[in-house]
């Protein structure tokens, strides 16, 4: 990042706009709207701009700029159109030290105007650092999308509801999660929908027994690629207090945690020496003891949270001493390497059901392998890569075909990817070729005959 996003002030400050023409025009449009005081300098000023800024009552000079004009300027825009003027802005700027922003010339310019999104008082700016303002344009298309407009009407109630707050609950830390509550309950509706004094007898009522506990969310974090998860596993990411995530989580989904959320690394380790038992334990008192402080806790897992990720277990312990919880679920890494393989799962003439397995499970019990063999069915094995050879054979010694397709998928929806294709007569030996890294799901059935060419 080579530029500080910053919000400036502009209301009744001095501002100079050089250049008079269509583009010189969308700057002053821009500034007009943060009611800065205008002056703009040009040796020609088209007719159409002349009349706007005359009924904008803004000051035109057609004369020829002097690097004095820049002087006492908050802000400078350098819009003229010719380089050799806009160079000559940007050297007063300089010398006079003021920003100045040199349309079209990021290199020159110490500030730079973003695409905007305004919703009343609450504005976004995208900045692209002059890279591509069609790209800046495109992302501010998508984020309106997701910003209702009424989010304005709802900044300005909460702006005057402040030091009501404020003075009701001192405490610095107790108005943020009073807040967060106030703004996942109805009262946002009752604003949106006008119903201002219903909204008022709403926040009474939350002031008078604020929320103190805390809640558990087991948040899904997708198969690897953070633009897979759900909006809802988003947003728990960035109000959480505190996120317990798995070893597998990468650091792209943790990017998108609340800046100040404590993270803590829960994931096992081989020859750590701790059992799994233990493991489960301690974390199982962690997520209560923070959750009954007041704070919300994310256990964030890979995939889903309730397929292959002990989930159950923590909703049982949770739900046995009381502790608040909620479940986000997300993209269990199954679907995931099966869509960017190019394999449905399903398949009106080849799998009529599809079955999710752990490979760790025939260490535990003796799963029926006859049922697993069948052919017409998708079998989706995780954590298989150590075992492969020997889940292979015990498929293969229960009545499946050696010449079955399976597909073996490393690192799905991340950089590096891989998907090596084989039957399951030969993938052990194929893996072992290709040197593939965890995590590495198996898909075994006719339907892996779609699966893509191996790929980095």
């Amino acid at each position: 990042m080579t530029t500080l996003p910053l919000a400036l002030k502009l209301a009744n400050q001095p501002c100079l706009v050089v250049g008079g023409g269509e583009v010189a025009w969308r700057k002053i449009q821009t500034l007009l709207g943060s009611g800065a005081r205008i002056v703009v300098v040009a040796t020609f000023v088209s007719e159409e701009v002349r009349e706007q800024c005359i009924a904008a009552g803004i000051r035109v000079h057609e004369r020829p700029f002097r690097d004095d004009d820049v002087a006492g300027q908050i802000l400078v825009v350098a819009a003229t159109g010719d380089p050799a003027v806009n160079a000559g802005v940007q050297r007063a700027c300089e010398e006079h030290r003021v920003l100045v922003n040199c349309v079209d010339d990021a290199e020159h310019s110490t500030a730079q105007f973003p695409a905007i999104v305004n919703r009343g008082p609450i504005t976004v700016g995208i900045s692209t650092q002059g890279t591509s303002p069609t790209l800046g344009r495109r992302l501010r298309e998508q984020i309106e999308a997701l910003l209702p407009d009424s989010l304005g009407p709802l900044a300005t109630y909460l702006g005057g509801r402040r030091e009501r707050v404020k003075e009701a609950l001192p405490a610095s830390n107790t108005r943020q999660k009073f807040w967060d509550h106030a703004l996942d309950s109805e009262l946002v509706d009752l604003v949106a929908t006008g119903q201002i004094d219903r909204a008022d007898e709403r926040l009474s009522e939350m002031l008078a027994a604020p929320v103190k506990a805390g809640i558990v969310s087991l948040v899904g974090a997708g198969p690897g690629d953070p633009d897979l998860m759900t909006l809802k596993a988003l947003h728990r990411l960035q109000r959480a207090d505190v996120v317990y995530h798995d070893k597998l989580v990468g650091a792209g989904v943790l990017e998108r945690c609340r800046r100040d959320s404590r993270r803590v690394d829960v994931g096992r380790r081989s020859g750590d020496g701790v059992d799994v038992a233990t493991r489960q334990a301690s974390i199982n008192s962690r997520l209560a003891a923070d959750a009954r402080r007041g704070l919300r806790v994310v256990r964030l897992k890979g995939g889903d949270p309730l397929v292959f990720g002990r989930g159950g277990e923590e909703i049982a312990w949770l739900a046995e001493h009381g502790v608040p919880f909620e479940v986000v679920p997300g993209i269990t890494a199954g679907l995931g390497c099966a869509a960017i393989a190019g394999i449905p799962l399903t398949h009106r003439d080849w799998a009529q059901s599809v079955r999710f397995v752990t490979a760790q499970i025939h260490r535990d019990t003796d799963p029926d392998w006859p049922e697993l063999a069948k052919p017409d069915q998708t079998l989706v094995v995780y954590m298989g890569l150590r075992a492969l050879r020997r889940l292979c054979e015990r498929l293969m010694g229960a009545g499946a075909a050696a010449t079955m397709p399976a597909v073996a998928i490393s690192r799905a929806t991340l950089p590096g990817q891989r998907v090596v294709p084989g039957t399951i007569g030969d993938l052990a030996h194929r893996v072992r070729e290709a040197a593939l890294e965890g995590p590495v799901t198996t898909i075994i059935g006719r339907v892996a005959t779609f699966a893509r060419m191996d790929r980095p």
